[in-house]
């Protein structure tokens, strides 16, 4: 009777881990996606989450800033030090608007390269046929 408990033991603690992996294999390792899914369709996803928090920061900078030639730099001071996580906010958008702008410009370049191989593959099927 003894094997018999110990044997259920292990039944269940394989069925956890085969559980537990099967369930990170079919949800991470081999979700189900078409084919033709690629690194470069999530950058849009990527630019709006970018745009979305460029939006926020942006927003809750402005409700501290002062856009006077006079207090400009004390009101950036006053964020950085007196607001709570101020400094996060300014270097949230600081470095989104980088990403954001180095997303634009791979998106751009991998477009251009599309374009030249598109031109070049309609070249030599002409060429061919």
């Amino acid at each position: 009777m003894k094997q018999g408990k110990n044997l259920t033991s292990s039944r269940i603690a394989r069925w956890n881990a085969n559980y537990l992996s099967s369930f990170l294999d079919s949800h991470i390792v081999s979700y189900p996606t078409p084919s033709n899914l690629s690194y470069m369709w999530s950058f849009g996803s990527v630019a709006g989450i970018c745009l979305v928090i460029q939006l926020l920061t942006g927003i809750f900078l402005a409700m501290h800033y002062i856009p006077e030639i006079h207090h400009a730099f004390y009101s950036v001071e006053h964020i950085m030090r007196d607001v709570n996580y101020g400094w996060l906010l300014r270097y949230t958008h600081a470095n989104g608007a980088s990403f954001f702008l180095l997303l634009y410009i791979v998106i751009f370049f991998v477009d251009y390269i599309m374009v030249l191989i598109c031109i070049q593959e309609k070249v030599f099927g002409a060429v061919v046929f």
